[in-house]
């Protein structure tokens, strides 16, 4: 008879173009030994089912009832939604990405997103007045709180619905994986402002840390991981911004190198070895 090999199996929300879903599990599940993206018709006890994000309890009930162990990964602030909050009860083990979701979910394991970069680096600083900006098109009013310098032009970097949510003037470049990394490497700074509110406070730096791979000094709103990230790689406060008009042009070698240092600790492989920490635990 052959033996019986436990297996772990990936459920994610969306394919590689879902940001979420490419950090949490398309860039990890390659370190994780056999494991596979995709569920099974039926599993086995020592099997590992991670599901990210989706609430799928029948799926959930399904595993554990086969002698399965389930993780429920959860990286948006939707678990005060009830089905989400069954997900994380029902769940033998539950994973965040920040520690302000922890503070809400006390059970819960930190596993930081991975660093979404695909080696673009930036070559040339030339001053040439672009700021850059990326993410969903919806996503691009958190800009309108943002007063660009008049000597400075804002690029988006998105989808082609921005215009609906963003009111003022700005240059765009359409968003796809295979672009995003080098448009940006085209900007002379980058900055990404969220609101104060408790949904965006809780949200993860990953967006941040693409554009200090890429070698893009970035400025931030003060929102917990942002200021984290600011800190822990040596910049202190003086890229955190609460007005617009603290935008100024910044080419720090120093700066740059510190930056893409402390982003080199979210690659793919290093997070991996969290994520397999975890499934270790949940199997103990």
């Amino acid at each position: 008879m052959i033996p019986f090999t436990p297996k772990v199996y990936f459920m994610p929300i969306g394919n590689q173009d879902t940001a979420s879903s490419r950090l949490r599990v398309w860039n990890i599940q390659p370190f994780i030994e056999n494991s596979v993206v995709g569920i099974p018709e039926n599993y086995h006890k020592g099997d590992v089912l991670i599901i990210q994000k989706t609430p799928v309890i029948d799926e959930l009930k399904k595993a554990k009832k086969q002698g399965a162990k389930v993780i429920y990964d959860i990286d948006d602030r939707y678990y005060k939604d009830q089905k989400y909050a069954e997900m994380v009860e029902r769940a033998d083990l539950v994973t965040v990405d920040t520690e302000e979701k922890k503070k809400e979910i006390s059970r819960a394991f930190v596993v930081p997103d991975s660093l979404d970069w695909d080696g673009t680096k930036k070559e040339k600083y030339e001053n040439n007045g672009i700021i850059g900006w990326t993410g969903y098109g919806n996503n691009s009013q958190y800009m309108n709180e943002v007063e660009i310098p008049k000597d400075m032009n804002l690029r988006l970097i998105t989808s082609s619905d921005w215009g609906s949510y963003y009111t003022k003037e700005a240059q765009s470049r359409p968003w796809s994986l295979a672009m995003v990394d080098k448009y940006l490497a085209e900007c002379d700074i980058g900055v990404h402002f969220l609101p104060k509110r408790r949904f965006e406070e809780v949200k993860g730096m990953h967006k941040l840390l693409k554009n200090w791979a890429i070698g893009l000094p970035t400025y931030t709103s003060a929102m917990p991981d942002y200021v984290k990230a600011m800190e822990e790689a040596g910049l202190g406060k003086k890229y955190i911004i609460t007005e617009g008009n603290q935008i100024k042009q910044i080419n720090s070698k120093s700066d740059i190198k510190k930056a893409r240092r402390y982003a080199m600790k979210y690659e793919a492989k290093n997070i991996a070895k969290i994520w397999n920490n975890i499934i270790n635990k949940v199997l103990s």
